[in-house]
């Protein structure tokens, strides 16, 4: 707890809502002071009270005369009612004769003098007990003041001991408070910065990743293309010194007939290469033999059918329009369709072949173009690469293909156009 000045020791610290209770102490207080104020009065008020004195003497009483009233009976004061100080009078003078009168009057006198002397005594000390009353009472009242005022301050200093330790409290608890609430909004910052630089961290490796990935996919592709035209001599080299191995370690005695055998089958080989060539050659002859033959029987068709044209227009009357061409007709004169180009286009493109490394040899998507010559059956008998795409590989890709193809379909209308204009691109 931390320590406070001298002089406020007893100062009450300042609390909201104490109104009520300041209010309730100040009626307290006037009620007390009323209460006071009562009993002082009480305690000063006069109190005169009625003496009856009664002198017995040996003088004889005198003779009242006939004429006097009789006495009124004498009554007992009520000492617990207040009367008003009565005041003393002198008897009235009875009639009595002369010397017996002058006798009993200084009697009297005697008499009455000592009473009022008695009476003044006991004023006196009457006085002197009230004085002495009130002197205790006021002192007794003084020490009562006094100690309710100890109390008061007892009470005041345990008060304000009590709302000093509660403030202190208050006040440690207040820190403690704020001190939890930065500890937490620290660790919060910290945690969403850690969970921050987490997440970017994440987000880099992914990237890292993503590149790696892509690089390696790319290298892996480059190898393996490598490695499929190494692997076919990788693979020759390694039979044949295994095989070379094998035969040195157990068959070296018999290196002479190896040599012999090797000799022979390369000449088998060699054989068969020429035998295969030469049957290819034959195969191709008889082709464009029977090629020739289909072109020579549909050019004799097409001429029949002209032929049978001409005379049924002759017969019609219609030789003032010109001859007909029968062919040019049967294969039409507009241009092709787009949905039958495209029909074209699915048709040859499954016989394009294309690798994966040739196609990353390539920058950009650039087309190929070729005029395809087509009979009217549809048979392709020529071709023409009118426009390259700067890269030899695809140009011959895209003519090997659609040699490949070799036959085409009739448009929708029937007919098909004699020359039919391509256009293919490595990465449509």
């Amino acid at each position: 707890m931390s320590q406070e000045p001298s002089h406020l020791e007893f100062t009450p610290p300042d609390e909201r809502g104490g109104g009520g209770s300041l209010l309730l102490a100040l009626f307290v207080h006037a009620l007390l002071l009323m209460a006071l104020t009562w009993g002082i009065q009480w305690r000063t008020d006069p109190q005169d009270e009625a003496l009856d004195a009664e002198l017995w003497s040996n003088i004889p009483e005198p003779i009242a005369l006939k004429s006097d009233p009789p006495a009124p009976p004498k009554t007992e004061p009520d000492p617990r009612v207040k009367s008003p100080p009565l005041k003393k009078e002198a008897p009235p003078a009875a009639k009595v004769l002369d010397q017996p009168n002058q006798i009993s009057q200084a009697a009297l006198k005697k008499a009455a003098d000592a009473e009022i002397a008695i009476e003044k005594r006991r004023k006196k000390e009457a006085a002197e007990q009230l004085a002495l009353e009130k002197q205790a009472e006021k002192q007794r009242k003084a020490e009562e003041l006094a100690a309710e005022k100890q109390r008061k301050a007892e009470l005041l200093r345990e008060e304000a001991a009590r709302r000093k330790e509660e403030a202190a409290l208050r006040k440690e608890e207040e820190i403690k408070r704020k001190q939890e609430e930065i500890r937490l909004r620290k660790e919060e910052e910290a945690r969403r910065k850690e969970e921050e630089a987490k997440r970017k961290a994440d987000e880099a490796r992914r990237k890292e990743e993503e590149i790696r990935l892509r690089k390696e996919e790319e290298a892996r592709r480059k190898e393996e293309e490598a490695k499929r035209k190494e692997e076919e001599i990788r693979l020759r080299k390694e039979e044949e010194a295994r095989r070379k191995e094998e035969e040195l370690r157990l068959l070296r005695e018999e290196e002479a007939r190896r040599k012999a055998e090797e000799a022979r089958r390369k000449e088998e080989e060699l054989r068969l290469l020429r035998e295969e060539e030469a049957r290819r050659k034959e195969e191709e002859a008889r082709r464009k033999q029977e090629e020739a033959r289909r072109l020579e029987q549909e050019a004799k068709e097409a001429e029949e059918q002209r032929q049978q044209q001409i005379k049924r227009l002759k017969s019609l009357g219609a030789s003032a329009t010109g001859p007909v061409d029968p062919i040019k007709e049967s294969q039409g004169s507009g241009k092709p369709s787009d949905s039958y180009l495209g029909r074209l286009r699915a048709r040859v493109k499954p016989n394009i072949t294309f690798s994966d490394s040739q196609l990353q040899s390539i920058r950009g998507n650039p087309a190929a173009e070729v005029e395809v010559i087509v009979s009217p059956s549809g048979q392709i008998i020529g071709m023409k690469l009118t426009q390259s795409s700067g890269n030899t590989a695809w140009d011959q890709a895209v003519l090997k293909a659609i040699e490949k193809t070799s036959t085409l379909p009739r448009d929708e209308n029937g007919k098909i156009p004699p020359k039919i204009p391509f256009v293919f691109r490595p990465r449509d």
